[in-house]
């Protein structure tokens, strides 16, 4: 009799496994067939045509976290997948490795953060050689097959920042240092230009110095100590210009840690809300803001219309935009009716 009953438990116990294994068998068969029947898979609810990987370096995060909002609500209205590529890997790749990886995943276009450099091109090459096409944000890589560049004019940038210092006393002459990394020299240089070319139409170039500082972008605490270092070490120059949202918030913080808030004129990129506030405060003379969600958009549309008709322009610029205290005050106030 006992032997009866542990013959019964273990055939219930059989015809239950088995049932599991029709059941997830046949969940995995609907899977397959509604992804099937969706040229670009689904994700979530929502099912899509075609499938875009977003790829950046991950300095200056919060600047790329909107651009990347950008791109996904511009995908979503379109009908595309506009995914942040790499973003759930533990393996930390490179931008042109990622490239790689989201050409061998078969996907329908790429969006990168580009840097004018062999690995990079070689990458886009590659990923134009399967027919894939990439369109570059915010930074370039104008040596290569990409398909477009969506930014702004970094001379245009010096232009205003070159306006904005000018408004100082500069009869005497002043010391500029422009804050930059290795990776963007060359957009930073444009910045330098744009300056020079705006003191030269004044007549005080000669009279002014303008110098590039590098600092080490491998991480935002590398950025953080190089600029601190300006602060301890030797004299600090008249005014000083940050091109990206990491190094602005390095600037004043510095300049609030060592007690030099108002000893050196500071000027900021982007418009985040800490940088507002450091704009209001006048711990910043200035900042230049670019729509950074409509970068992203502007990318996934470029890329829609590469697909649709081989066709795009090379270039699509954005318009960039000088916050003074004033103005930062009222979209601080217009951050917070919103958030209420």
């Amino acid at each position: 009799m006992e032997k009866k009953n542990i013959s019964l438990k273990l055939i219930v116990v059989l015809l239950v496994l088995a049932l599991l294994m029709t059941i997830g068998s046949i969940v995995a068969l609907r899977l397959l067939m509604n992804s099937a029947q969706s040229p670009g898979g689904s994700r979530g609810t929502m099912s899509y045509d075609r499938h875009y990987a977003f790829i950046h370096k991950g300095a200056d995060e919060d600047l790329w976290v909107h651009i990347y909002d950008g791109a996904r609500a511009r995908g979503e209205e379109l009908g595309v997948y506009v995914e942040d590529f790499g973003a759930q890997l533990t393996v930390d790749y490179d931008r042109d490795e990622l490239i790689r990886i989201a050409v061998d995943a078969d996907v329908d276009g790429i969006i990168v953060d580009g840097e004018a450099d062999e690995e990079m091109s070689d990458a886009i090459a590659y990923a134009s050689s399967q027919g894939i096409p990439v369109v570059t944000a915010l930074d370039d890589c104008a040596e290569s097959d990409r398909v477009c560049f969506v930014g702004f004019s970094n001379y245009t940038v010096g232009r205003q920042y070159g306006e904005e210092l000018l408004k100082g006393d500069v009869s005497n002459g002043i010391t500029v240092y422009v804050v930059l990394d290795n990776e963007n020299a060359g957009g930073a240089n444009l910045v330098i230009s744009g300056i020079y070319d705006e003191f030269a139409e004044r007549g005080v170039a000669d009279i002014c110095n303008i110098e590039g500082v590098y600092v080490n972008n491998e991480t935002t605490f590398t950025a953080e100590e190089d600029i601190r270092d300006i602060f301890i070490n030797g004299s600090l120059p008249d005014a000083m210009v940050a091109i990206n949202s990491v190094y602005t918030r390095c600037l004043f913080q510095a300049a609030v840690d060592y007690n030099k808030a108002g000893s050196v004129a500071l000027y900021g990129f982007d418009d985040s809300v800490d940088i507002l506030e450091a704009v209001s405060k006048n711990l910043l003379e200035a900042t230049v803001s670019v729509d950074s969600s409509r970068i992203g958009s502007s990318a996934v549309d470029a890329l829609e219309e590469y697909t649709d008709t081989g066709y795009v322009t090379t270039y699509i610029a954005q318009d960039t935009e000088v916050i003074l205290a004033a103005h930062a005050a009222e979209l601080l106030s217009q951050e917070d009716e919103e958030s209420e």
